[in-house]
């Protein structure tokens, strides 16, 4: 039962504290906002028995089994008005040996590349800054949906992980609701969304390169191909058209199904165990790039890459890529970017694109500090 409660933030502590986990979340173009409590801790699951799952929200990490909280507790209520925070140019956080590491391993790939090894691979980095004494979750998660109101937002913490993540993520990965539609998306290609002088620009104004067309169209592809994987043949396609996302534009493609119409149940399911890891995050072949990437990166991407999002809830699933994402580790937040290598791929401008992304959340979470 959702229940109203107003002290979101002295609930978080109380609840972290006795080793609750925990979930805060808002949709996409939404208002309502969502708090939910599981004092077990949450416990990992099958992500092929997602229908038989109560409702709550489910975690999952780049690379292994997800985590479920279900909804001991839910509590609701609409999002506060917050003034939308004046972005102001951030100064990137910049390490030259960190970047020069970067630019090698992109070169490298390009070379695997070029030698038929894969076709795509997306390599991640991280940047990590020092917060506050004072840091405050909830003004951060307040102050992402007001500045980005089309992204999904969520809070999370599970006690078996010890941090907390926060994130505001363009990305459907899967999702059905009520009335039995099926989503998912392809998201990929990247440029600012920002003028010189820091205006937006309009949609309109994106000129696309043919490597950041041809990137998004691998990840359209392996989409169809799951469809084909499955004999499925009645789904519907839109696009690709440029979207605004925070401060950067992406080309996108959306597909849809009607369950109910054409008799396709657990579908959900099925498209999030065939599409996870997306070559969005990962790459084509799906093999050859998680395992070039498991070579390069020298860190953990953790939840980074991986999906969350309510299942079950309403009726309704709804699971989002975690892209955008921060790790919050005591005083520590780590951003972590990641980028979509082709053979056409500049190893300075894969950088600066890594560097844009990192810059959605650092602009917003500095601007509430």
């Amino acid at each position: 039962m959702i229940e109203e409660a107003f002290d979101w933030s002295g609930i978080w502590k109380a609840a972290q504290a006795e080793g609750q986990a925990l979930a805060i979340w808002r949709l996409p173009n939404q208002n309502q906002q969502y708090l939910l409590q599981d004092s077990s801790g949450g416990h990992l699951v099958d992500p092929n028995e997602l229908e038989n799952l109560s409702s709550g929200f489910l975690v999952g990490p780049f690379i292994g089994q997800p985590y479920f909280l279900q909804a001991e507790k839910i509590h609701s209520k609409m999002a506060k008005p917050v003034e939308i925070a004046a972005l102001s140019a951030l100064k990137p956080l910049e390490d030259n040996l960190k970047k020069l590491e970067f630019m090698e391993q992109v070169a490298h790939s390009v070379k695997k590349i070029e030698e038929g090894h894969f076709q795509k691979v997306v390599l991640s980095r991280i940047d990590e800054q020092e917060l506050i004494s004072d840091f405050d979750l909830l003004r951060s998660f307040d102050q992402l949906c007001a500045n980005y109101p089309h992204a999904f937002v969520a809070a999370i913490y599970v006690p078996a992980l010890g941090d907390v993540w926060l994130c505001a993520t363009p990305e459907t990965l899967v999702s059905q609701d009520a009335a039995g539609i099926f989503r998912t998306i392809s998201l990929a290609g990247t440029q600012s969304g920002l003028d010189a002088d820091g205006n937006i620009l309009l949609p309109s104004e994106a000129r696309w390169s043919q490597k950041e067309i041809e990137e998004q169209a691998y990840v359209s592809r392996y989409i169809i191909e799951c469809f084909k994987k499955i004999r499925l043949r009645e789904y519907h396609e839109n696009g690709p058209k440029t979207v605004l996302a925070g401060n950067l534009m992406h080309l996108k493609t959306e597909y849809w199904v009607d369950t109910n119409r054409y008799h396709y149940p657990g579908l959900i399911t099925q498209m999030l165990n065939l599409l996870h890891p997306t070559s969005a995050v990962c790459g084509t072949p799906k093999e050859s790039a998680l395992d070039w990437i498991l070579q390069t990166e020298k860190h953990t991407r953790s939840l980074y890459s991986g999906y969350l999002g309510p299942i079950n809830l309403d009726e309704a699933t709804h699971l989002f890529v975690n892209l955008r994402t921060v790790q919050l580790t005591g005083n520590i937040a780590r951003y972590y970017a990641g980028c979509g290598i082709t053979e056409d791929s500049d190893p300075l401008k894969e950088w600066q694109e890594t560097q844009m992304k990192c810059q959605t959340l650092q602009r917003v979470i500095n601007a509430s500090l």
